[in-house]
């Protein structure tokens, strides 16, 4: 009788046990947030963007969004024509326009970074320890202003994201509260051969089991 039970609750143990997250969706969108009285802009809650280097032979600084232009105009900066910025779930000249008149909360970052440099497979891109090396670029938030010049108000790194699986060293997620408005730039340095994909998250949770 003794047996039984033990072998009962040995097969329970198994079935309630959580699924291993490598190879399974880890950020999913939801309906809420961490913390309620946080501002949240009720716009899409998930955008994505491609920034691709692949043809570029040094680190090349990338300015993303700056609706406003201010971070350009306030330090003369551009970036070459060999830089491709590619929206993925929307253009991203809409994406910028949108985010001129629309500001976007943000709670949740992820990152992808595909090598492009050794011509392999999947279109010329493979995954190696480049991304490593890019993780630990900081990215740099800054906000500009008619009174000042552009003004760094904060900065992330990447490399300190959760880790999404030992099989996964190319991808970085992490929680970040962000509110990207027309002055809003986000400013790194980007590895020469590569392209980061970008994945921003609205509302999101991290862990996820299915």
């Amino acid at each position: 009788m003794t047996s039984n039970i033990k072998d009962n609750t040995a097969k329970l143990a198994q079935q309630i046990q959580p699924v291993k997250m490598i190879n399974r969706p880890t950020v999913v969108p939801t309906s809420g947030v961490e913390q309620p009285t946080m501002n949240v802009i009720g716009t899409d809650p998930y955008f994505s963007l491609t920034v691709d280097t692949s043809e570029m032979s040094e680190p090349t600084e990338i300015i993303l969004f700056d609706g406003s232009q201010g971070y350009q105009f306030g330090f003369n900066a551009s970036m070459p024509l060999g830089v491709k910025i590619a929206g993925r779930t929307a253009d991203y000249q809409y994406i910028l326009n949108d985010i001129v008149h629309n500001s976007s909360f943000l709670d949740t970052i992820r990152l992808q970074v595909i090598n492009c440099s050794n011509n392999q497979v999947n279109d010329g891109c493979s995954s190696n320890d480049i991304a490593m090396v890019q993780f630990a670029n900081a990215v740099d938030i800054y906000e500009s202003s008619k009174g000042a010049r552009p003004k760094r108000v904060g900065t992330f790194y990447p490399d300190m994201g959760i880790h999404e699986g030992q099989f996964q060293l190319n991808i970085s997620t992490f929680k970040y509260n962000l509110v990207i408005t027309n002055r809003t730039a986000l400013v790194y340095r980007q590895e020469p051969g590569v392209k980061v994909i970008w994945s921003f998250y609205q509302k999101a949770e991290i862990g996820r089991h299915q």
